[in-house]
Order: C-alpha cells, then sequence, then structure tokens
C-alpha cells in the first residue's frame, strides 16, 4: 500500500473522530443484595404450655420468648438498615445520573 492510500484512507477516519462528541460513561447500575436466607428467615414461635404446667415452665418459656424477640429485633434491625443504606445509594446514583444528563443537555 502507498503513502497516499494510507492518507487517503485515514482522512475520513480522522475527520469523523474530529466530529464526533464526547461521551460520559453512566455508571453502572446498583445491585443492593440481601441473601435469600436473612429474608426467609422468622422469628422463633411462643412457646406453648399444656394444662398443668408447673410455675418453674412458665418462668422458663418466659425467659425462652423473650431470648427469642431480642434475636428477632437484632434481625430485624439489621434488615432495615441494610435497606436505609441500599436506599441512600441508589438516591445518590440517580442524583449522579441526573448530573449527568443536566451536562448532556446544557453542551447542546
Amino acid at each position: 500500500m502507498t503513502m497516499s492510500m494510507r492518507c487517503t484512507l485515514l482522512a475520513p477516519l480522522v475527520l469523523l473522530a474530529a466530529c464526533g462528541t464526547t461521551v460520559k460513561m453512566l455508571p453502572e447500575s446498583l445491585d443492593c443484595p440481601v441473601l435469600e436466607e436473612r429474608l426467609a428467615a422468622t422469628c422463633a414461635a411462643p412457646a406453648t404450655l399444656g394444662d398443668g404446667a408447673t410455675f418453674e415452665q412458665v418462668i422458663r418459656a418466659g425467659m425462652q420468648d423473650r431470648q427469642a424477640l431480642l434475636v428477632c429485633e437484632k434481625r430485624r434491625a439489621d434488615l432495615a438498615q441494610t435497606v436505609r443504606l441500599c436506599n441512600k445509594a441508589v438516591a445518590e446514583h440517580l442524583q449522579k445520573l441526573r448530573e449527568l444528563n443536566q451536562a448532556s443537555q446544557a453542551g447542546r
């Protein structure tokens, strides 16, 4: 290929590159995964006492129920915090997208 042929082939590419506009890359979409096991976890059912339960059995059942409620509340609070963090990240992501959209509209 001669030098003049190379220049002839490269000239349209140079012109196209000079006419192009710069496009910012959009951020990737967010993913806020919560393990299915965490979502499927349920709270323990209250203890059941049969007829004729002793006072000791009632006290033990009450203590077990209290402990189960504490564990359940901890799990609920952890999931709520995860959702709050995810919502905050999504809001920040959307704000960045809006800014990019406004900047691209201003350039026209």
